[in-house]
């Protein structure tokens, strides 16, 4: 009853699977497609069983700017159903810090350096004054709707008080906290979380739950480079300290000598060895690390003092190292050398997703893991240490009459390298695909390296040719920069000169960003995202394999992370009924693994030439059917 929109096809099943599942406590897992209409309907299974029973829904998703979708919908119910259940979305103190923009630090400091701020200015700080006067009357004005992390934000701002710790007394309130992952998912974080408000009286929704294995990876993985260690060389001469600026130089000499000895691009690299050649034992480089450590925390603190970001390659150096030792031996934590142009890059990283993960689901009361690329749902709760659940895999509701999937012969992004022979195709088949389309079109890269190949051999300029307005997602792009491109090419959909996104798959453009409507109509997925078989591959393979069998394990770190890629851009012009989409999928490996791919593509997909004529002849057609043009 509390669903605010018309029912369509499957959703009315969908509400009531999950409803029984919640209500029996169990740990519910749940494919269906993108633009399926999952979060009110999770929303109006839950909230019912939240209001009998005096629970609290965590919902938790991947981005920070992903919160505010679910508290978005529980407006929407507030104001269609009257429905009176509080609810927010909740941001760290990097988001959530007035000071910070005192300081003009805003955006320059990590969620860490955020926190250590907060610390320093504990006694002085205006905002915490400001929180300490504020009146009943005032949080329960807060209180009264469902508010976005920006409305509390701004509602503090007007009263000069802190946002962040009016969000934590808004927890005792909230009916619903939607968070991002780590808050429930990282021992560091999630401590708080319990000791707040606990987990035990709590409905799990972990919302766009594929990413789930790679974030519960990238919660204590780091990295250092070798430019790293050249920065706390200087730190340490600033401050002083003969004695860490003497070993850190041995460290670089070693990262240097190891550099020139590497074959090929990756290798493990040798801990106790470095630690033997620098400091003269295991025991005496952590030592030495804790010491730079606190000499770079030092610096962090007179950094902070003189109105500066509170950063320190000192400190970042001792934390990555003693991080490496403390969980040296463990299975399936590595840690990796690779060249980064001239500088040498050493990664820790720990594959333990299951392991790491397993324990968490049982605090709390019920699961519910909601995803399109969930499935094989079986491989989901295996990789990430769900034993007992009830699934189901809807499926989608997008009309063959508004879809076309094209999968290309001759087309392949297989081998280390993309030859120039290959590359030269695909320029030939993407020029069959934009020049008879009058609609905003994006290309899916497997990688930043076919990326890089297609541009030299002139993608850009065939794309000018054509009258198309370019946008391009390159390497190590900063956020605001991002948010420039995708509100530049979304906005191209509605002028004359249509826009060309080129971007990577398992990139910030080709997951988690939304395109509805004529934002993105039609779609080229360049070959299939697998990793490259580096040593890191190679032993993130041996890992899995180690766990779950020679063949499954494969299956499990290698193929099936690759093709939930490949699906999630596929499925980004798919965000309603109404959207309309056109797919290219540039590999004739597709066809291999159609049954890993959406319904929507298995029931649409007809294999064809990938050489220009015929595939701008296949695509005019389709464009004429979907687009009635």
């Amino acid at each position: 009853m509390l669903f605010p929109y018309e029912f369509r096809e499957f959703q009315e099943e969908f509400l009531d699977f999950v409803r029984i599942g919640v209500h029996e406590g169990k740990v519910v897992l749940a494919d269906a497609a993108t633009g399926f209409g999952k979060t009110p309907l999770i929303l109006a299974a839950l909230i019912p069983e939240a209001l009998r029973y005096n629970l609290r829904i965590f919902w938790i998703v991947r981005t920070g700017s992903e919160t505010d979708r679910p508290i978005e919908e529980l407006k929407v119910m507030r104001s269609v159903r009257n429905l009176k259940f509080f609810g927010f979305s909740f941001r760290g103190k990097r988001d959530m810090c007035l000071l910070l923009r005192d300081l003009r630090l805003s955006g320059e400091v990590s969620h860490e350096e955020a926190s250590l701020i907060c610390r320093t200015y504990r006694d002085r700080c205006p905002y915490r004054d400001g929180f300490e006067r504020l009146k009943p009357d005032e949080l329960d004005e807060i209180a009264a709707a469902p508010r976005l992390y920006t409305e509390i934000l701004d509602f503090c701002a007007g009263l000069k008080a802190c946002p962040y710790l009016v969000q934590v007394m808004l927890m005792e309130y909230a009916g619903i906290l939607a968070l991002n992952y780590n808050y429930v998912i990282d021992p560091k974080i999630s401590n708080f979380m319990r000791r707040r408000v606990g987990f035990r009286d709590a409905i799990l929704v972990v919302d766009e739950a594929h990413n789930l294995q790679k974030a519960a990876e990238e919660l204590n993985s780091d990295r250092i480079t070798s430019g790293t260690v050249e920065r706390a060389i200087r730190e340490a001469e600033t401050l002083g300290d003969r004695d860490i600026a003497g070993f850190l130089d041995a460290l670089k000499g070693y990262l240097q000598g190891f550099q020139k000895g590497v074959e090929g691009e990756e290798a493990v690299f040798p801990v106790e060895e470095c630690a033997w050649r620098t400091a003269g034992g295991l025991e005496e480089f952590k030592w030495l690390c804790a010491e730079a450590r606190r000499l770079g925390n030092r610096l962090r603190r007179q950094r902070l003092l003189e109105g500066k970001a509170p950063r320190s390659s000192l400190y970042h150096l001792g934390e990555f190292w003693i991080k490496v030792l403390d969980n040296l031996g463990v299975d399936g934590v590595i840690l990796t050398a690779s060249r980064e142009g001239e500088a040498l890059k050493v990664e820790f990283t720990d594959m333990r997703a299951g392991e790491l993960l397993a324990d968490l689901w049982r605090e709390f009361r019920s699961c519910i893991f909601c995803s399109g690329t969930l499935k094989p749902l079986e491989a989901f709760a295996e990789i990430i240490g769900v034993e007992d659940y009830t699934g189901r895999v809807f499926p989608s509701p997008y009309s063959e009459r508004n879809l076309a999937t094209l999968i290309t012969r001759g087309l392949s992004t297989r081998g280390e390298e993309l030859s120039d022979e290959m590359a030269s195709r695909y320029i030939e088949a993407l020029e069959g695909f934009i020049a008879p389309l009058k609609v905003n079109l994006a290309v899916f890269t497997s990688s930043y390296r076919v990326q890089r190949k297609l541009l030299e051999k002139g993608l850009r300029e065939l794309a000018e040719r054509h009258g198309r307005r370019i946008y391009v997602e390159e390497q190590g792009l900063r956020g605001d920069e991002a948010r420039e491109i995708l509100e530049g090419f979304k906005a191209s959909a509605f002028e004359e000169r249509k826009g060309l996104l080129i971007a990577v798959m398992g990139g910030r453009f080709a997951e988690g960003a939304d395109y509805p409507g004529p934002q993105l109509e039609a779609i080229f997925i360049v070959g299939i995202p697998f990793e490259r078989p580096t040593v890191k591959t190679q032993l993130y393979i041996e890992y899995y394999q180690k766990l779950y069998g020679e063949d499954k394990g494969r299956f499990y770190a290698y193929t099936l992370p690759a093709l939930k890629r490949a699906s999630q851009a596929m499925g980004r012009a798919l965000r309603s009924m109404e959207d309309r989409a056109l797919l290219v999928l540039g590999d004739w490996r597709y066809r291999r693994y159609l049954e890993l791919l959406p319904d929507y593509v298995q029931r649409t997909a007809k294999m064809v030439e990938g050489r220009r004529e015929p595939l701008s002849a296949e695509i005019l057609e389709a464009y004429k059917r979907i687009f009635k043009a």
